[in-house]
């Protein structure tokens, strides 16, 4: 475990504490609880994450860090480590399904990692506005550094996309504020960290399921095929009632930061 102090909304410092599964695994129930509590229902049914997250918190504990102030869980970070070429066209459409399949098989394989790569940042709740988030992305520079890789890859979900679900992510990213920085409050906290963005993953979750399922996890009715807006997701998902399925493909946003 090692400790820091990070600079709170108001200016104050505000102790907390990093643990690592691998040192700390009787916080593994809320480590998991507070991962998957940012998320809406659907994101929590990606095939690939769920066949894989097994193996992950086995292969990779020392990865999976925990954000303790006064003695509570303020936030979570998950990472894999894997093989990375070194160039950025090396980084494919895919995103976080690629980088899990990925970490996994470099494992088994015994390939050496050079790299680490983000699967989420979750600030609970009760912490949010501290400043956690620009925290765990230096945390995790940080751990890639003492690892001796030298990239850190990030499919990076964009927080404020949801909102403008029928924008394609491509002219998303365009968007900048009056003062020059990203218009995206997550990819500013990258971007202020020396961040460099390198291209967009266009299918970097894919989640299928039935019509019912969707409705299920949406709360929504999905009475014809089409697109459908849905609340948390970054673009509408497409529903084929007669083959009574629904997929969502999700574009995440590569961004690398050089260690």
């Amino acid at each position: 475990m090692s400790a820091g102090k990070t600079p709170s909304r108001q200016g104050h410092p505000a102790s907390y504490d990093i643990a690592s599964l691998k040192d700390r695994p009787d916080l593994s129930d809320r480590h998991n609880t507070v991962g998957g509590s940012a998320w809406p229902e659907f994101m929590l049914h990606d095939p690939v994450a769920l066949a894989h997250w097994g193996a992950i918190l086995a292969y990779f504990p020392e990865l999976q860090l925990t954000v303790m102030m006064q003695g509570k869980i303020a936030a979570v970070i998950n990472a894999v480590a894997l093989r990375f070429g070194g160039k950025d066209s090396d980084l494919p459409d895919r995103g976080v399904d690629w980088g899990v399949q990925q970490s996994v098989l470099d494992h088994e394989a015994g390939n050496a990692p050079n790299a680490l790569l983000g699967l989420q940042v979750v600030v609970d709740k009760a912490h949010r506005g501290k400043g956690l988030s620009h925290l765990a992305v230096e945390e995790m520079i940080a751990l890639a550094r003492s690892k001796g890789f030298g990239h850190v890859l990030l499919p990076v979900r964009p927080n404020g996309k949801a909102d403008f679900p029928l924008i394609p992510m491509d002219e998303y990213l365009t968007w900048r504020r009056a003062d020059g920085r990203a218009f995206d409050p997550w990819l500013r906290v990258h971007e202020r960290l020396g961040g460099r963005v390198v291209g967009i993953c266009h299918q970097s979750m894919i989640i299928p399921g039935t019509v019912e399922e969707w409705s299920e996890w949406t709360g929504q009715q999905f009475p014809g095929t089409g697109q459908y807006i849905v609340p948390g997701a970054l673009c509408p998902i497409e529903v084929d009632v007669a083959a009574n399925k629904g997929v969502y493909t999700e574009p995440n946003v590569w961004v690398v930061h050089d260690v």
